[in-house]
């Protein structure tokens, strides 16, 4: 079964994606970028990474975008560089092209999420990117 970390400090949003995703995936989560890194990183040791991250941009003690920098070098720091990529899904309420351009191309995250958002539509990108079974 698929493993996916949702990250956000509003715990209904939080709720609703684990709810939403605990259809396709096994879900744990995250009220700060600090917590789901160190869970990010205990799947990793225990050879059961996250398939797919959906995390906020803004949160305390850490955010979304440095979240996604510190498991993009953690991943690349791997013995077999690039085994290992992690899908990650940036779903926020900020539509901003700054925001946008920073999660994508910046951070390389595979995909950007304006809240509120539609079932389908992140349907739709989990089967994108072959995250249902």
């Amino acid at each position: 079964m698929k493993r996916f970390l949702i990250v956000d400090d509003e715990i209904l949003s939080l709720t609703i994606l684990k709810d939403f995703l605990s259809e396709f995936a096994h879900c744990d989560g995250a009220q700060n970028g600090k917590t789901a890194y160190e869970m990010f990183e205990k799947a990793v040791m225990d050879g059961k990474p996250y398939d797919l991250i959906c995390s906020d941009i803004v949160m305390p003690e850490m955010g979304g975008h440095e979240l996604v920098h510190k498991v993009r070098d953690r991943e690349k720091s791997l013995p077999v560089q690039h085994l290992l990529h992690t899908k990650i899904f940036m779903i926020s309420t900020s539509s901003t092209p700054k925001d946008m351009t920073c999660a994508l191309w910046d951070n390389d995250c595979d995909d950007y999420v304006v809240k509120p958002f539609q079932r389908e539509q992140l349907k739709s990108l989990l089967e994108k990117y072959n995250l249902i079974d």
